[in-house]
Order: structure tokens, then C-alpha cells, then sequence
């Protein structure tokens, strides 16, 4: 591995750890290069500060947490639509569980580093919107139960699954996200009530 990028692996994952632990606000780029092993210099060499270097580490685990996640949802593809939003919903807590401390930097420090992380949050989140959305209009371009939704609709649902996984997180429960694995896809398939032939509260 090239060294430079073999630093900036070490960086980002520092950030997120720092972060994790000590909060946005209160992480120092010493915290960050204490973490990764480097010297201040070579941190400087590819980030002008640690805000910079926060959107790169949240960057970096969306480039692996979204085709994770579409693989999942591809595999499930030839079944039905509830199959599909649980291989989905899984996949999403696997992650989170294994990777605690970027998704507690995720979940509870994002939003409140400043407008451009704010900005980015919720691009993540229309990201995941836009999955739901494709996956389910697939579903029922197959059958007779076609309902049009706006994409507000769909951020709306993903909001709602957030909040469950950010009170799991806020209360340092990270480890028992699984346990949020149904309670979600019945949230989802409730709300999608005409999209699996039942009306939500059936």
C-alpha cells in the first residue's frame, strides 16, 4: 500500500475514534495524530483541519456502507418486497454493530460540526432514502399495487429508523442494535402498508 494512503487510512479512522470517544468539538488535530501514528506534518500534507478530515473519514465509510447495503438488497432482488427491506435493515445494523465507533461519530456528532456536515448528513440520508425508494417501486412495478409516494415520503421513513438507531446509540447500545432488526422492518412494511398488499395497522 502507497504510504501516504496508507496514512490516510490511519488518519480517518483516528478521526473517527477521537470523535467517538471525545466529541467533535472537543477532538484536537494532536488527539488525531497522537491516534494514527504520524507527525503533525504529514497530517497537514492531506487535510487543512479536522473538519476537513471528518467529512473525508464519513466519506470513506459511505463508500463502503452503500454498496454493502444495494448488494444486499440485489441478492434479495428475485423475492418478495418485505425479504428485500429486512436483507436491507440487517446488513444496515451489521455495519453499525461492527464499526461502533464510526457510527456513534456518525449518529451523534455529525450534525453538530458545522453547516457543511450537516449538508452531508443529510445527502447520507437521501442516499438511503433513494435505495428504499428504487427498491421499492422494483417490487411493485411487478405487481398491481403501484402507490405513488414522493421522495419527502421516503426521507421521512428513513428519519424514523434513524431515531430508533440513535437512541440505541445515544445510550451506549451500539452492541444491541440487532435487537432493532424487526421493530424496523414492521415499521417499514406498515408504512409501505399498500406496497405489500396490506394496510398499515392490519
Amino acid at each position: 500500500m502507497d504510504v501516504a494512503l496508507g496514512q490516510r487510512e490511519r488518519i480517518l479512522r483516528a478521526m473517527m475514534s477521537a470523535t467517538a470517544e471525545l466529541g467533535y468539538h472537543a477532538v484536537t488535530v494532536g488527539d488525531i495524530v497522537s491516534r494514527a501514528r504520524i507527525s503533525r506534518a504529514a497530517f497537514y500534507r492531506q487535510f487543512a483541519g479536522k473538519l476537513e478530515c471528518l467529512i473525508a473519514a464519513v466519506e470513506m465509510g459511505r463508500d463502503i456502507v452503500h454498496p454493502l447495503l444495494a448488494a444486499a438488497a440485489d441478492r434479495e432482488s428475485t423475492g418478495d418486497l418485505p425479504a428485500a427491506l429486512r436483507a436491507i435493515v440487517r446488513q444496515h445494523l451489521a455495519i453499525c454493530m461492527s464499526e461502533p465507533e464510526f457510527t456513534r461519530a456518525w449518529g451523534l456528532e455529525l450534525a453538530t460540526a458545522g453547516p457543511n456536515t450537516v449538508e452531508l448528513r443529510n445527502r447520507l440520508l437521501d442516499e438511503l432514502a433513494s435505495m428504499i425508494c428504487s427498491v421499492v417501486e422494483t417490487h411493485e412495478s411487478r405487481s398491481s399495487t403501484s402507490t405513488p409516494r414522493s421522495f419527502d415520503y421516503y426521507v421521512a421513513l428513513i428519519g424514523g429508523c434513524q431515531e430508533l438507531i440513535y437512541r440505541r446509540v445515544m445510550t451506549g447500545r451500539i452492541d444491541r442494535l440487532g435487537e432493532l432488526e424487526d421493530p424496523l422492518v414492521d415499521f417499514l412494511l406498515r408504512s409501505l402498508g399498500a406496497a405489500v398488499g396490506n394496510e398499515p395497522g392490519d
